[in-house]
């Protein structure tokens, strides 16, 4: 059984707190991971406004108990308080990741405005955006990201155009099951980029308008924690075991694990997975491992269309892989 680890880090805390204790421990379990980082100003108090337009969103306040998780600092984070800034306050310690062999990459720049906002950017807004994010990240490794985590699974037509011309190694910015190639139905003209070669981008001014990008795309595939822990029945007590029972054997998932979550108050959850993930002779897998795998294949991907679905537990809707047949 192939498990992928990434680990989402949102906040300032998230960083020197979760994501910290989060990096240690896995380094010492030799066990990889995708470290996606939120590179600009903590914003998380602006998230509070979701309240009034996410229905579900207070609940999974409550059923998390997000205060603490997140603390009153985060929560009053770019309104009553400053925002303070992430990417460039960490520069030492995501080194040391990286040296440690993990995976560093950008998770936007202002993980609120791009999780409210990026799924309707236009390629302008999106470039704009684009640009601060890999400012901020030749700034700390003196190279451009080879990958990327979209915020809050938000993702459409303007984020993946301006990234085809980032030459990234693989984006994972949706929900899903496998590996795949986005497509999208656009009045637009389409975008050239790799693909299988039986199934290759569509020339710009197709009159279907269908846009096929050419980045990879490996989305996540197992419900985050935070979300089974707004499930009925689902509490601290069962946690691993719900967890253990949506792994599926016979392919890859893609478990995205949060700093704030996994890394502070449920941090004992997560060494008990491990520990069990270690008797049931789980196989840890690297992200970019299994990007370079796929691309270097001589079995094709598909291309498939994404919608702004639900998921249970979470408020508010995110950028899905739609499988067809």
């Amino acid at each position: 059984m192939q498990v992928a680890l990434k680990v989402d880090v949102d906040t300032y805390r998230g960083i020197e707190d979760g994501a910290a204790r989060l990096a240690s421990f896995l380094h010492s379990q030799n066990i990889p991971a995708s470290f996606f980082v939120t590179l600009g100003p903590d914003t998380s108090g602006r998230a509070m406004a979701r309240v009034f337009r996410h229905r579900g969103f207070l609940k999974k306040m409550r059923r998390t108990s997000a205060l603490s998780l997140y603390g009153f600092r985060t929560v009053l984070s770019g309104t009553l308080l400053p925002a303070r800034p992430m990417g460039t306050s960490f520069v030492e310690l995501f080194r040391q990741w990286r040296e440690w062999g993990f995976e560093v990459s950008p998770h936007g720049f202002d993980h609120i405005r791009w999780h409210d906002e990026a799924a309707g950017w236009s390629e302008e807004r999106a470039a704009d955006e684009l640009e601060k994010i890999c400012n901020v990240y030749r700034h700390i490794f003196n190279e451009d990201p080879k990958s990327s985590a979209a915020s809050g699974w938000q993702a459409g037509s303007g984020t993946w155009r301006a990234m085809e011309k980032m030459n990234l190694l693989y984006h994972s910015d949706t929900r899903g099951e496998f590996p795949y190639y986005p497509v999208i139905k656009s009045s637009s003209p389409a975008v050239s980029g790799r693909g299988s070669m039986d199934s290759p981008p569509v020339a710009a001014g197709n009159d279907d308008k269908i846009e096929r990008f050419g980045t990879l795309e490996i989305p996540t595939t197992l419900p985050t924690w935070d979300e089974m822990l707004a499930w009925d029945g689902v509490d601290r007590k069962n946690l691993v075991d719900e967890t253990w029972k949506l792994l599926k054997p016979d392919r890859l998932n893609v478990w995205t694990l949060h700093s704030e979550v996994e890394g502070s108050v449920y941090f004992p959850q997560f060494h008990e997975f491990v520990e069990r993930a270690g008797r049931e002779a789980v196989k840890w897998v690297f992200l970019p491992d299994v990007a370079r795998k796929l691309l270097e294949s001589a079995h094709p991907l598909p291309y498939d269309e994404i919608e702004q679905g639900t998921r249970p537990g979470r408020a508010g809707t995110v950028t899905c892989q739609v499988r067809h047949g």
